[in-house]
């Protein structure tokens, strides 16, 4: 499987000439948009889900409640999934986990609900949230900035994983300062950390 990074949450994941489109939102290139087979959004803050791109798509959507009902007339594009389900999407054996977005400010509490996914038991994306997958994976994607984040817990979640690497993602809010501190912070002998620029890949084990 080959992955590709765009701005800020989106990821691109291909495999036997399939491409699986993750949190394509807002802030993500045109590209990430040319081709999809099917596409995972983790929750519907327009940073992880561009409405408009996404419905000019001919791609099967899989998604949380909250998303669905913003994309209600896609009709049957549209498949509901919740933490604990296991699908296939495109090719792709996908798992999701978890519920909920991180909490931003305690007085507002839960903002939405939040999916994380785990694709072919090698990538996983939790979206906007630390809520581990229950097994081993080979690519961790950590979040590493955003008005929920917080340092401590986004190093324990790269540290409690069992993965070969870890790409940082949701970064768009970094400088370049910034995108280097915290590849210091999460760079191990054990679980190397890869900073990738917009349009970069990596080939996934």
């Amino acid at each position: 499987m080959k992955l590709t990074k765009f701005t800020h949450a989106c990821v691109r994941v291909e495999k036997d000439g399939k491409v699986l489109l993750i949190d394509p939102g807002s802030f993500s290139e045109d590209a990430a948009f040319e081709r999809a087979d099917a596409i995972l959004v983790t929750h519907e803050h327009q940073d992880h889900i561009d409405i408009d791109r996404v419905k000019a798509l001919d791609a099967p959507v899989y998604t949380n409640s909250g998303v669905a009902e913003q994309l209600s007339d896609l009709g049957d594009r549209v498949n509901v999934v919740a933490g604990g389900q296991s699908f296939e999407a495109a090719g792709f054996r996908v798992s999701a986990y978890g519920k909920d977005h991180a909490v931003i400010l305690p007085e507002l509490g839960v903002p939405c609900e939040n999916i994380g996914f785990l694709i072919e038991d090698a990538v996983y994306h939790p979206g906007d949230s630390f809520t581990q997958p229950d097994r081993a994976v080979h690519t961790n994607l950590v979040p590493i900035s955003g008005p929920w984040f917080a340092l401590p817990p986004a190093v324990g979640y790269a540290r409690e994983i069992k993965s070969q690497q870890l790409v940082g993602i949701h970064d768009a809010l970094l400088s370049q300062l910034g995108l280097g501190m915290m590849g210091r912070f999460l760079n191990s002998d054990e679980r190397p950390y890869h900073g990738l620029a917009p349009g970069d890949t990596l080939d996934i084990g």
